[in-house]
């Protein structure tokens, strides 16, 4: 299972990856409460999404990338490098990589998060609040050691209507450069699918602006 990205067009999805709808239900206050899945969109083997924004069946390319600018900015460091360390109760420190936020609002949703890692009593609710981060902007680690949740090889694509949003790759699945670089493997991750991406090519909300 892999994703690549080609030179100013689609990302290449091989190995059978499940493409699924998903977006976030809220509660009664509008803020976001979790994430829930929608159909199956795609189960094939091989399959393109789109990376302008201009397609006309999202999330799939549809060829609409003529003349789009697709050259990838985002620097090449580890998500330690990227981060900066708020530290926690006893041996809690959380890591948040400010270039991968999507703007889910999931940091904020209960309270926020950086208050949340500072008791044990609200722990619980700190990693639940990194897990639903998207595009993995958020890590928790405790005595050093990565809280990460058990996902399954996957990609979701979100907005309203799905494929409007970020392109949300699960469960550790290699994403190559148009250059044959490797990005870091992470469990979460956000893609770009509007092509107006200051970090490409992962989400940075500007879909939200």
């Amino acid at each position: 299972m892999k994703i690549d990205i080609t030179k100013d067009g689609p990302y290449i999805v091989t190995g059978n990856v499940p493409l699924k709808e998903e977006s976030i239900k809220k509660d009664a206050m509008g803020r976001p409460d979790k994430w829930v899945e929608g159909k199956t969109l795609y189960s094939g083997p091989t399959y393109t999404l789109c990376r302008c924004g201009r397609s006309t069946d999202m999330p799939f390319c549809t060829g609409a990338h003529t003349d789009f600018d697709g050259t990838e900015t985002a620097e090449r460091n580890t998500f330690d490098e990227k981060s900066q360390v708020y530290p926690g109760a006893g041996g809690v420190e959380l890591l948040q990589a400010p270039s991968f936020c999507v703007g889910d609002g999931f940091c904020h949703a209960k309270n926020s998060i950086t208050q949340m890692i500072k008791k044990e009593k609200t722990l619980d609710i700190a990693l639940q609040q990194t897990y639903d981060c998207s595009g993995g902007s958020l890590l928790i680690k405790i005595d050093g050691k990565e809280q990460e949740p058990q996902l399954q090889k996957s990609i979701s694509a979100t907005g309203n209507p799905p494929g409007k949003g970020p392109l949300i790759v699960k469960g550790g699945i290699p994403i190559v450069s148009s250059d044959g670089y490797t990005y870091e493997v992470r469990n979460r991750v956000a893609l770009c699918s509007c092509g107006r991406s200051g970090n490409k090519p992962f989400c940075d909300a500007t879909h939200l602006r």
